[in-house]
């Protein structure tokens, strides 16, 4: 997975989790950071998406960057022939079903590998009700939400059909008789009250924030989408920053895609999860499930690739802090501000004096550290059919770039030729443009 060259050895390097893994690495997860505009995203495009394709290996991206009204994945997906899965508030997009049977009740699967346990309904469901309820649910309200989940999963299996979380707000709202039989004599009438808080809260969500994401059967474009294709791009752009339904939707599709990899554990099929904005997955009780799944990584094949800037923005002990220290390689591009270079020195124990490095750092250049290996400095080189795919700059521009045909093998030449540690002119040479890839 060829990646660019050294700035010192002006030797190609290859960033690849599922090579270093064994030899450089004990762990396949991917961070990077990085301003805005210094490269982030072409990396990801080329290194993490495209060449990993013609590795034979699926690609999930979670897309929440806007460009010109749709994700900025879309031109790529479509180039690719893979359809764009778009999500919205309120029904008129794809929904994932928060109880879709792929998801088991309690995350683990016939078949699966011992030990590798996904988060399962029930944990997913405690996660949202805590982060919508804005405060941990007692073991009462937790026995209650696991009880009538198997009574709400089991009914709709006998039915044929696919259970969701209205069916279980309203049967914790309104439970029937025999559901406190199994707390006993003592409790089973009391019980009948557990799960009201948990039930109104449910209600709220499915029929408000998030409506027609995660509260009916799962799209048939979802299903179709990891079945078929390699690359499967779910558009959560149009999903508002505030408020639960981005962090559920893409905790749920962590869960899912988890799920299905567990069950089909046997085919040893290596799968990459982009997830350009990380932060959102981080926070609250839904982002230590996704960061709970993303331990499974090796026993998955899955390798999460999460993109963040503006690490000093994290307090130390945030989640978001503990996913980017999980990461067993970093790729680190340019930041303009002190404190995001200090913060990102200590978080990965640079060093000392790699605070200017990085701040010298120009578009499409960055600093790679695999597992123990020492760090090193890379120009980042695209081929000219990469450069027009992975183009960010439409929206800005109010065109598609057409230069992309007459660029040498980057869209960045001078600042990458200029930059600090610079391999110069021998790094866009003719010869990395037919074959470098």
């Amino acid at each position: 997975m060829l990646a660019g060259l050294n700035t010192l050895s002006q030797e190609l390097e290859i960033v690849d989790s599922f090579a270093a893994y064994g030899s450089e690495t004990s762990g396949i997860n991917v961070v990077v950071i990085g301003d805005i505009g210094r490269g982030k995203s072409s990396w990801i495009k080329t290194v993490c998406v495209l060449r990993q394709l013609v590795a034979n290996r699926q690609v999930v991206i979670l897309d929440k960057k806007p460009q010109a009204g749709v994700g900025e994945y879309t031109p790529l997906a479509k180039a690719l022939g893979a359809e764009s899965i778009r999500f919205r508030v309120g029904g008129s997009g794809a929904c994932l079903n928060l109880l879709d049977h792929a998801i088991s009740v309690r995350g683990d699967h016939t078949g699966g590998i011992d030990g590798v346990v996904p988060a399962g309904q029930e944990a997913l469901v405690v996660a949202v009700l805590t982060d919508a309820m804005g405060r941990e649910l007692d073991e009462r309200e937790k026995a209650a939400v696991g009880a009538g989940l198997f009574a709400v999963t089991s009914e709709a299996h006998r039915t044929g059909r696919d259970p969701v979380i209205r069916d279980l707000a309203h049967r914790l709202l309104n439970p029937e008789h025999h559901d406190g039989a199994g707390f006993g004599p003592r409790w089973c009438e009391r019980a009948l009250e557990w799960g009201v808080e948990p039930g109104l809260a449910l209600l709220r969500l499915a029929e408000r924030d998030l409506c027609g994401l995660v509260d009916a059967p799962t799209s048939p474009a979802v299903r179709v989408a990891l079945d078929n294709h390699p690359l499967v791009h779910f558009d959560l752009s149009a999903l508002p920053t505030e408020g639960p339904a981005l962090r559920v939707v893409m905790t749920t599709a962590n869960t899912w895609l988890a799920n299905k990899l567990a069950a089909r554990s046997s085919n040893y099929q290596q799968t990459i999860l982009v997830v350009e904005e990380g932060w959102h997955v981080a926070a609250g009780s839904t982002g230590e499930v996704f960061r709970g799944n993303a331990k499974l990584s090796r026993g998955l094949g899955l390798s999460t690739v999460a993109a963040f800037h503006h690490p000093a923005d994290q307090p130390p002990d945030s989640p978001a802090q503990a996913l980017m220290g999980e990461a067993s390689i970093v790729v680190l591009f340019g930041q303009a501000r002190y404190d995001d270079a200090a913060e990102t020195v200590r978080l990965y124990r640079l060093p000392p004096g790699t605070e200017e490095t990085l701040m010298r750092l120009g578009r499409g250049q960055a600093l790679v550290k695999i597992g123990s290996r020492d760090p090193f400095l890379i120009n980042h080189i695209r081929s000219p059919q990469e450069v027009l795919l992975t183009d960010t700059d439409a929206a800005i521009t109010g065109r598609q770039s057409d230069s992309a045909e007459t660029t040498p093998t980057t869209s960045e030449p001078a600042a990458e030729r200029n930059g600090p540690g610079s391999g110069g002119p021998q790094s866009h040479g003719p010869g990395l443009q037919g074959g470098a890839e």
